[in-house]
């Protein structure tokens, strides 16, 4: 531990494994794991808010030309985490804003660039379009044409089956008219009833 005073006085286990690793005799050797391992513990710098101690292992890494991307994210969240908290510590504590001719201006183009350096949209959750894809709106694209043809077929039918005469008055029924005894006179004078027999004038005679 002597050779690499960072780790002086830190008490993650996590870190110390780490540290204890790169300590190891059989590993001493073998300098590609020993820069594994010291990009872990720049990661584990930052993780635990050390991003001081995270930025000065970076520069001694970089001294040693060795160069990572992994290297150069822990880089940019320690430096934003540093800036984030002196921004809180200038707005909370201090009580003022960032000044117009120095640090706005700085933090203004960064805000710039980061806009700029956004993510691509994820795209692993669309739909690729293929041919099995196009089939399948085809045949779900004839399906309902099929059952829209027969809803309309059912329905004529329907109507066909049961018309309906809107123009179509209720009949009406006549009530019987009723036998009225009504007199005649035949043709020799005599009056008939009727009703009565067709002797009876004779009999009064």
């Amino acid at each position: 531990m002597k050779d690499y005073p960072l780790v002086t006085g830190e008490t993650d286990q996590d870190l110390l494994n780490i540290y204890s690793q790169i300590c190891d005799k059989k590993n001493k050797k073998n300098i590609a794991l020993q820069n594994e391992l010291l990009i872990q513990a720049a990661q584990k710098y930052q993780q635990l808010g050390k991003n001081l101690k995270a930025l000065q292992l970076i520069e001694s890494l970089s001294q040693q030309n060795v160069q990572r991307t992994a290297l150069t994210d822990v880089a940019f969240l320690a430096g934003v985490g540093i800036a984030e908290s002196y921004l809180q510590l200038m707005r909370s504590n201090e009580v003022r804003y960032l000044n117009a001719q120095t640090t706005y201006p700085a933090a203004k183009k960064l805000s710039d660039h980061i806009h700029l350096s956004l993510p691509e949209p994820d795209t692993s959750k669309t739909q690729a379009i293929t041919d099995t894809s196009i089939k399948q709106k085809k045949i779900s694209k004839t399906t309902f044409n099929k059952s829209a043809s027969l809803n309309r077929s059912a329905y004529k039918t329907t109507q066909v089956n049961h018309p309906k005469n809107i123009n179509a008055q209720p009949k009406t029924v006549k009530a019987p008219t009723r036998n009225t005894i009504a007199a005649t006179k035949s043709k020799n004078g005599n009056t008939t009833t009727s009703g009565s027999s067709p002797f009876a004038s004779f009999n009064k005679n």
